[in-house]
């Protein structure tokens, strides 16, 4: 009877309800019977509560393990791999086990009989406020671990906002996000970029890097559309401030000896009716303060001829005489270096002229190539080692050259074509040697052209373009070339004025095949006796076919130098004797001709002065004096001295004693081998006192 009416143990924390009649039993059962065993149902209540405790801890560990994953992910370098896949397993195995744990207890407080629905939904509560948390930090963790990494984009080479000023060339790369790419597993494929936020690509490749030019200040919204090998679309992106604005410079760091454009025209409001236009802009390409270029047009240029950085100031003067300044710091640079050797030649090589304006490109070098591809700058492209290509409308170009070798190294080379307005210069003439005719100078090789452009228009400057010239000496007027082979030649000249309007003018240069000619030179051209004199007929011209068997030379004293009858066409001679002498030298070829040429040499008389220095002019009595005549000039035979005073001396620096008081004039007479003479005096004064 005790035993059927023992209380049953709790379920989940829910005691099963007794009749009134089954606690007074139990009542009386205790308070009769005296038991010293353990009671069942404490220690239930005991291994019931450890059980809880336990699940309890185990619970705030995991939720501090999942809270932990959650923070630390997505990291920024997609690293860590390891700890995202044993976290993930780690969230699903604490989901599964807390809702099996949740579904279990669900299945025993169902158990509870209807009547007890109240304690069945305060034991459900519990149970929920055990669960629920567990399985809602998982899931955010698992949704955050999900997340990728963000990915941006860098500015190449790395600079500030405050640096950049519109117009600017940026470059674009994502390096960062490349090294993101391949821990995650992603293959670049392509990249599209859209550097204006308009949700339109702008540009493709199939580098991971992209050049913008940002024309106004502004903010932009960069972004570039990644497409992977699987098919799969990243975006990177980028927000870019350029706070401020400036003229526009091509290429934007000059290349030193390589012209530079400059221009305005984008800081000009062309939309706006009424608004003001450009009257002047006034250019210091060099900021030392002084104004190298006023023009009425949008653009300028200018070569640089030195390294480094330099401050460039423009002043835009407006029609309604507003005006504007502009400033900022540019860097003169070398020629970018290559992969490997390779040049890129133009005809004509200043690419300056008005439309239509015609140039021939040619890439030289040794390394095989796979491809050469060309944008000229104007929309128009092409291929090929060499092209040409013709400018037909106002405006400033850049050639970009991109050319891979068979090794699969890239090369990249630009040029800078200027179109402009014509020039006119009606009254052009030329000075100089040999005459321009027409648009033609010719004659003889070696052919010296020197020339001077004239006009009466002011303010004019000249450059000239000499292909195939031995020797070219420019400068902004004349033209000094030497053309040593025969041949045709193009000289082109290229004036400009304030404006920048160009004009071209081709002179065509013929160098043609001399006449065979005898020339020589005379070293010292005038000596003095005796002197040794060298005659040099070295520059002595045959025509094609004859060579020169030997030189005969005459000195015109009548004296040879040796019993050969041919000498070398460079030879001394001696003159001991003054005068005027005819130096003739014939030369001899295989053919049997003959050729000669003269000249006249002028040996003049050797220079003869008398000269002594006093050792002291003034003294008393007696006074003694050195004469030094070493400052005489010329070949003496004989001195002879008279001091004044009846003494006579016939050495070249005698010493001579005055007794007297007085004033003396001493002479010395110096007479040469040939009987002319020098004299020289001076005064010596004695005193008694």
């Amino acid at each position: 009877m005790i035993q059927d009416q023992k209380s049953q143990a709790p379920l989940d924390g829910i005691a099963l309800p007794q009749s009134s009649q089954d606690s007074n039993v139990k009542t009386d059962t205790m308070a009769t019977k005296t038991d010293f065993s353990p009671d069942p149902g404490k220690r239930i209540h005991v291994l019931a509560g450890i059980a809880w405790i336990s699940l309890i801890v185990i619970a705030l560990v995991y939720i501090g393990f999942a809270l932990y994953l959650y923070s630390h992910f997505p990291t920024q370098d997609g690293s860590d791999a390891d700890l995202k896949k044993i976290g993930a397993v780690t969230l699903l195995i604490g989901m599964v086990i807390s809702s099996l744990f949740g579904l279990i207890g669900c299945m025993r407080i169902a158990l509870v009989k209807k009547k007890n629905a109240r304690i069945k939904i305060a034991a459900l509560l519990r149970l929920l406020a055990g669960i629920t948390p567990v399985i809602a930090v998982s899931v955010l963790t698992l949704f955050a671990m999900k997340k990728e990494p963000t990915f941006s984009l860098q500015v190449l080479p790395s600079a500030s906002g405050e640096q950049l000023v519109a117009p600017v060339s940026v470059t674009f790369g994502m390096q960062d996000t490349l090294a993101i790419f391949q821990k995650l597993g992603f293959v670049p494929l392509k990249y599209q970029w859209d550097f204006t936020g308009d949700g339109i690509f702008d540009q493709e490749t199939f580098d991971p890097q992209a050049t913008f030019i940002a024309s106004r200040s502004g903010i932009y919204q960069v972004t570039a559309n990644v497409t992977m090998t699987n098919g799969i679309s990243k975006q990177v992106s980028l927000r870019l401030l350029v706070p401020r604005e400036s003229f526009s410079l091509e290429p934007v760091d000059p290349i030193v000896d390589e012209p530079a454009s400059f221009s305005v025209e984008h800081l000009l409001d062309r939309v706006s009716q009424g608004a003001p236009t450009l009257l002047k802009a006034k250019w210091d390409f060099d900021g030392d303060g002084v104004i190298d270029t006023e023009t009425s047009n949008t653009s300028s240029s200018y070569t640089y001829r030195r390294l480094g950085p330099v401050s460039v100031n423009v002043t835009i003067i407006f029609s309604n005489q507003t005006q504007t300044s502009y400033q900022r710091r540019i860097e003169v640079v070398k020629p970018p270096e290559q992969p490997f050797p390779i040049t890129l030649d133009t005809e004509p090589a200043t690419l300056l002229g008005t439309p239509p304006f015609g140039a021939v490109f040619t890439l030289k070098t040794k390394e095989p190539i796979a491809n050469a591809s060309w944008d000229f700058g104007d929309g128009k492209t092409g291929e090929g080692l060499r092209i040409a290509h013709v400018y037909s409308i106002v405006g400033s170009f850049t050639v970009n050259a991109t050319i891979r070798s068979q090794s699969g190294a890239t090369a990249r080379l630009s040029k800078v074509i200027r179109i402009t307005n014509p020039l006119s210069l009606p009254d052009l003439s030329f000075q100089g040697s040999p005459d321009v005719i027409g648009n033609a100078i010719q004659g003889e090789v070696p052919l010296v052209v020197d020339i001077t452009p004239i006009t009466s228009q002011p303010l004019i400057s000249f450059a000239w373009d000499a292909q195939n010239a031995s020797e070219v000496l420019a400068t902004d007027k004349s033209f000094h070339a030497v053309y040593r082979d025969t041949g045709r030649y193009f000289l082109d000249l290229i004036a400009v004025d304030p404006d920048q309007n160009v004009f071209r003018k081709r002179i065509i240069i013929n160098a043609k095949s001399p006449e065979s000619v005898v020339r020589f030179t005379m070293d010292p051209a005038t000596p003095t006796a005796p002197a040794t004199v060298t005659f040099d007929a070295s520059d002595t011209f045959v025509a094609a076919g004859e060579e020169i068997t030997g030189f005969v030379w005459e000195y015109g004293d009548g004296k040879t130098e040796n019993e050969s009858k041919f000498s070398g066409s460079r030879i001394t001679h001696l003159y001991d004797e003054p005068g005027t002498y005819v130096i003739g030298v014939t030369i001899q070829t295989t053919s049997g001709k003959t050729y000669s040429s003269k000249q006249t040499l002028l040996v003049k008389a050797p220079i003869i002065d008398a000269c002594f220095m006093p050792s002291r002019t003034s003294g008393k009595a007696p006074l003694g004096v050195f004469f030094d005549s070493s400052c005489s000039a010329g070949e003496f035979e004989s001195m002879l001295w008279d001091f004044g005073d009846g003494a006579q001396s016939d050495q070249k620096s005698p010493t001579h004693v005055f007794i007297a008081e007085g004033k003396y004039q001493v002479m010395l007479s110096a007479t040469t081998k040939d009987g002319r003479k020098s004299q020289k005096t001076s005064t010596i004064t004695v005193t008694t006192e």
